[in-house]
């Protein structure tokens, strides 16, 4: 399970989701970790903490929008 983090100066989300490796399907091609089943953990909106369980699905799903701005490798494993 890795994390990663989107933050704006009204708000952070940390996202975590499973990386899966990918490849060309060649022999010697680059290999590369892309996340997948990703969830939103933590949501801070102007400095007070949101419990993202209580947000309606909707919102969670614009927020999880975020996560396709951080880059494969800003994901901690």
């Amino acid at each position: 399970m890795a994390q990663a983090t989107y933050n704006t100066e009204e708000m952070t989300i940390v996202f975590s989701a499973d990386m899966d490796r990918n490849d060309y399907g060649v022999q010697g091609s680059p290999v590369w970790y892309e996340p997948t089943n990703i969830e939103v953990d933590t949501v801070e909106i102007l400095g007070v903490d949101v419990d993202p369980k209580c947000l309606p699905k909707d919102l969670i799903n614009e927020l999880l929008a975020y996560a396709d701005e951080i880059d494969s490798d800003e994901w901690d494993a």
